[in-house]
This record gives structure tokens, C-alpha cells and sequence, in this order.
């Protein structure tokens, strides 16, 4: 396990010390155990997306207050330049809430007049409204970040809150439009 990283955009520079995500991780392949890849197949049948569009599994463990601010897991081209293969869905699927308070999920743009909200803080999660999925072992959480189209969709605006007791642990698939893609590329 090691920090959690961040893309940034063309031009950025990486910070060590950053404080937008603050979770620590690691990448499995969906090969690396019949556990995955029963669950790959689950998540190609329910999205009809082939196996070959998901990246890596990205293992995350978040303990006492940490976090990942408000972020799109799409990469907009206006922002981050062409992508060969976006990102179009994500797949969060809870490992463990043992004495879990906190640790939720906030989606600040849910619900049909919240498309184009501003937001006014990106870390905190009570700010803003929107919609709160709470955490439960054995649950998994599908959104788009793409509507069928191909635009990128503002309703995927998310986050994780702090962990205000216990351990946290989520396994996250992100799918792209396009399979084959470099893993070391956005």
C-alpha cells in the first residue's frame, strides 16, 4: 500500500504533500484472483462493457480523517487534452465497514436541478447538499461518468468523506470506453 496519487493536468505539478486525496492504495489485476475475476464478469454482464474496458483494481484503505475531495473520474479533453479511451463508469465495491462512521460517498451534483450547481467547497461533504451513500460491506456502487453520447456527465461529481472511526476499504474499477488502452495513460 502506498499514497494515493492524483492526475493532474497537462502542465501540473505533482505535489507530495497533497491534500485533495488522502487514502493510501495499491492495483490488483482482475487475473490475480478467481474472486476478481468472478466479479469482472458481474460488472461486464451488468454494464455490457467487455472485461478488457476496465482498468487495473485500485484497493483503497482510508482511516481516521481521510479523504478524497469532490473529483471527476472522467478526464475532460478541455482540461487534460484528447483521451484515446475515457473514462466512463466507475464501480465501487465496499470490502470491510467494521465500526465504519463516516467514510461516505458524496454525489454534490445528484438530482435533476443540480446539474449545473456551483460548488462552494470541494472537501466538505455537508456543504452543497446532494446525496450521501453510506458504506456497507458487500455492496457495490455503479455510476456514470458518461452519458451514452459521449459527454461527460456533471452528476458524477464525487467524493469520499472523512473517516471519522474505523477503517474504510473499497476495491474500484473504473471502466473505459475502449479497452486496450496504455495503463500508464490517462
Amino acid at each position: 500500500m502506498y499514497p494515493s496519487g492524483l492526475a493532474y493536468r497537462p502542465g501540473e505539478k505533482a505535489e507530495a504533500e497533497q491534500q485533495v486525496r488522502t487514502s493510501k492504495g495499491t492495483f490488483l489485476g482482475g487475473d490475480s484472483s478467481p474472486a476478481l475475476r468472478w466479479l469482472e464478469d458481474k460488472i461486464a454482464a451488468v454494464t455490457l462493457l467487455p472485461r478488457t474496458n476496465g482498468e487495473f483494481w485500485n484497493v483503497l484503505n482510508y482511516k481516521h480523517s481521510q479523504h478524497y475531495d469532490s473529483h471527476m473520474d472522467s478526464f475532460d479533453p478541455k482540461e487534460y487534452g484528447p483521451q484515446y479511451s475515457q473514462r466512463i463508469a466507475t464501480v465501487i465495491v465496499v470490502l470491510s465497514d467494521d465500526g465504519l462512521m463516516g467514510g461516505e460517498t458524496v454525489f454534490k451534483r445528484e438530482g435533476k436541478s443540480s446539474i449545473n450547481k456551483p460548488i462552494s467547497n470541494w472537501t466538505d461533504c455537508d456543504a452543497d447538499g446532494g446525496l450521501k451513500y453510506k458504506p456497507r460491506a458487500g455492496d457495490a456502487v455503479l455510476f456514470w461518468s458518461a452519458r451514452p453520447d459521449g459527454q461527460l456527465d456533471p452528476h458524477a461529481l464525487h467524493g469520499s468523506c472523512p473517516v471519522v472511526t474505523g477503517n474504510k476499504w473499497v476495491a474500484v474499477k473504473w471502466l473505459r470506453n475502449k479497452g486496450e488502452y496504455d495503463h500508464d495513460k490517462p
